[in-house]
């Protein structure tokens, strides 16, 4: 999986403890009290919750099967991963989730997608509004090229030299629910882990494994390695989250971003980040943290083109948005 990367210390003040705690449960392998080590498991003694174990499993609407040996061995097995190598990476995706997670997951919910999906964008990106893999993904939901793209039912996405709609938490949210909602509906039976294994791996590298397999589950069938890993390390960061006593997992809480938006705005011209952060009394950093689809190389808003015609949204601190209004009326930015 990726590596974590660094956070604005504007947001995350205390992840050096988080550090910390993650090194001293690295070489301290306990689990919770009275946990019966996994057969076979030799990493850590963490188990699949009791109330688990007696009233089953689902991910996403999906029953998990976890009755069956192969695959609660296979979910444990990422559990103690999370809670033994991942620790550290893990809090700060709880601390991420805490402050962008009722953002994204009202999108999720407009569209109609299962909110356990918020666990799949901290996989894939460290819930890091600049994070880039290796094979070219972008922003919350590493989200690739057009260029890469062959399915012309998905929305373009703007990207210029001052936005990109992939580092947007919203609009990456809901170009991401309409590539998986349109991986669902193409083939009858696909359910939601088949549909992620394809948005993560590619539809032309599932496809042909669901062919060959008709009839049988994500369970059954030997996936491209990215998924057969990622399904199993996704509802098992699902139960250590829902689970944080059984699992001794404290994590302080966070409040939630909170701002007004002003949805896309005609700019009639460019719009410094700097310049709302000195009307709204706050600094260039956190007006980006709440518009970091604008490239911080530039920090500027662009104004409305060809590629953008209605312009770009802008988020400005709770309380914020008349004055804003009027600052933009009366600097020439929007018409009146």
């Amino acid at each position: 999986m990726n590596k974590v990367q660094g956070n604005p210390a504007s947001i995350f003040p205390r992840v050096g403890a988080v550090l910390l705690t993650g090194m001293l449960f690295l070489v301290i392998p306990s689990g919770p009290a009275g946990a019966v080590e996994a057969p076979g498991y030799s990493r850590a003694n963490y188990v699949i919750p009791p109330d688990i174990q007696k009233q089953g499993l689902t991910f996403a609407g999906v029953r998990i099967p976890i009755d069956r040996h192969e695959v609660s061995t296979r979910v444990v097995d990422q559990v103690n991963y999370l809670l033994m190598d991942r620790r550290a990476g893990m809090m700060e995706w709880f601390d991420r989730m805490a402050i962008y997670g009722p953002m994204i997951r009202k999108v999720l919910t407009e569209e109609q997608v299962p909110d356990d999906l918020l666990y799949l964008a901290a996989l894939v990106s460290d819930l890091l509004p600049n994070f880039r893999n290796r094979a070219g993904g972008v922003g919350w939901w590493a989200l690739g090229s057009l260029k890469d793209k062959k399915d012309s039912s998905v929305v373009p996405w703007v990207v210029t030299n001052d936005w990109d709609d992939r580092r947007d938490p919203i609009l990456s949210t809901r170009i991401a629910c309409t590539m998986l909602q349109g991986i669902l509906r193409r083939k009858p039976g696909t359910d939601w882990l088949l549909a992620i294994s394809a948005f993560v791996d590619g539809a032309d590298n599932i496809d042909p494994i669901v062919s060959k397999a008709q009839g049988f589950s994500y369970w059954d069938m030997v996936m491209p390695s990215y998924s057969e890993v990622l399904i199993p390390r996704l509802i098992a960061v699902r139960l250590v989250d829902t689970h944080r006593d059984f699992y001794g997992v404290e994590v302080p809480p966070l409040p939630a971003l909170s701002y007004d938006a002003l949805d896309r705005l005609k700019l009639l011209k460019d719009l410094p980040l700097h310049v709302v952060a000195k009307w709204c009394g706050t600094n260039p950093r956190a007006m980006w943290e709440l518009n970091s689809g604008v490239d911080p190389s530039t920090g500027i808003l662009p104004k409305a083109d060809k590629r953008s015609p209605l312009g770009f949204p802008l988020r400005v601190p709770k309380g914020m948005e008349r004055k804003v209004r009027q600052a933009l009326v009366g600097e020439g930015y929007i018409a009146n």
